[in-house]
């Protein structure tokens, strides 16, 4: 890109939205959602494929669980023209635009879901899926437990205090010691906002790197619900 260039649009270009209807996917393992006992819900980090992000984390299968990925709407070569396909939830470039339409794909496949209210729920965001699950909860989502895994929260939450529900009894950060792109002084600021707010964070720092680690959610989990 030429860096003279105003981006995102040049001077004197019109931008002229459309609404447009566009098919959505999701995967899941485990229990099928509306027969499990306990749901979880991972939104995946940039450029990564759902089916193969669960497929990363099968160990938490098992006890009447169903674990669900919904994928981001912008689809892509990682490398190149062919090969690996990932997503993204979102770039700069109408920026707005893309959190509402992701927002209402969330809570309209949430919806369809039709998930009773007596069933366990955990929403776990990874990398860049963390803003999202974030904006997500402030949108009014209503989970249990959150887990933000390897990422930032959204920068809005620095102007002003999200209105999350009720509901949710934990929220925990994970930032692997090696994390290649997590800064633990964000991190670190991140759980301290969310403990002046009142919320019960925990903050892990396992041994590891930018992933998602079935073995850290899963001692999460159990800890959950051995304090049942």
């Amino acid at each position: 890109m030429d860096p003279k260039l105003k981006y995102p649009l040049p001077e004197n270009i019109s931008e002229h939205p459309i609404e447009i209807t566009k098919k959505a996917r999701w995967f899941h393992t485990g229990e099928n959602p509306s027969e499990a006992c306990e749901v979880i819900v991972v939104l995946h980090g940039y450029g990564q494929h759902p089916a193969y992000m669960l497929n990363g984390i099968r160990e938490l299968e098992g006890g009447g669980r169903s674990i669900c990925a919904p994928e981001g709407l912008s689809r892509f070569y990682v490398n190149g023209f062919d090969g690996k396909i990932g997503a993204s939830w979102m770039t700069s470039d109408d920026r707005a635009s893309e959190i509402h339409d992701h927002l209402s794909y969330l809570n309209k496949w949430w919806t369809s879901l039709n998930i009773e209210d007596s069933v366990s729920v955990t929403l776990i965001g990874f990398s860049q899926g963390v803003a999202t699950a974030a904006r997500w909860l402030n949108h009014g989502m209503k989970v249990d437990k959150v887990i933000f895994a390897s990422g930032t929260l959204p920068t809005e939450w620095n102007q002003e205090e999200p209105n999350l529900d009720k509901r949710i009894s934990e929220i925990h950060l994970i930032r692997p010691i090696d994390d290649e792109y997590g800064s633990l002084d964000v991190h670190e600021k991140e759980v301290d906002m969310l403990k002046q707010w009142g919320h019960n964070v925990t903050s892990h720092k396992p041994n590891g790197t930018h992933k998602l680690s079935a073995a850290v959610i899963n001692k999460i989990l159990r800890e959950k619900n051995q304090n049942l």
